[in-house]
């Protein structure tokens, strides 16, 4: 009689046998634009650590503060992807936005912002991202949906990150060491991208 386990192998082996074509960068597309809008910018580098950054500074600040900018940033990402469906060169954006890493430095070195300070860099970066987020095939009512799956993922991704650096540092006596321990790999990390981004820039012909 065949045991189990080599009924599993056997299953194993014909998984590794039978692959199936995978697309880059389309891991969403049979979600619907809502759900491709919600999962497009958590699966990108570029869009995802400097969002976990602005959570870190968010949970860094006054507890009012924190709370507003859990509204802010999302709209402004909201509004930023409206705004790129009708810009032509969005490309340019995601150039910028290598910049934003640098929000890991503000956590790296624990700064409270004045309100007006923390508020203009939010809104600037979401609209930033928003932009950069975007696209331009869609017709306004699935734009619409779209926009609103990316306004949510970073919502959710700011509501997370900012609660969780609150209470470490409210509450743990190491919790401001680890958000600013964290803030500074977010700064490796954007060093480490904006030079593979400049160097292949500087490869592709003019």
């Amino acid at each position: 009689m065949i045991s189990r386990r080599a009924i599993n192998y056997a299953l194993a082996v014909a998984l590794c046998l039978t692959p199936q074509l995978a697309s880059a960068h389309l891991v969403s597309t049979r979600f619907g634009e809502f759900y491709s809008g919600l999962l497009h910018p958590l699966t990108t580098l570029a869009h995802l650590v400097p969002w976990i950054a602005f959570g870190l500074v968010a949970g860094n600040q006054k507890l009012s503060l924190t709370r507003i900018s859990l509204l802010y940033f999302p709209a402004a990402v909201f509004l930023g992807v409206l705004i790129g469906a009708k810009l032509p060169a969005r490309h340019l954006f995601e150039i910028v936005n290598i910049v934003t890493f640098g929000a890991g430095a503000l956590a790296a070195l624990a700064v409270s912002l004045p309100r007006s300070a923390l508020l203009s860099l939010l809104i600037i970066c979401g609209l930033c991202h928003g932009i950069a987020n975007s696209v331009s095939t869609l017709p306004i009512a699935q734009i619409l949906l779209y926009a609103a799956g990316v306004a949510l993922a970073a919502y959710l991704l700011l509501i997370f990150v900012a609660t969780a650096a609150y209470v470490l540092i409210q509450r743990v006596s190491w919790g401001q060491v680890a958000v600013r321990a964290l803030g500074s790999w977010v700064v490796a990390i954007g060093l480490m991208y904006g030079g593979y981004s400049l160097l292949i820039l500087r490869s592709v012909p003019q």
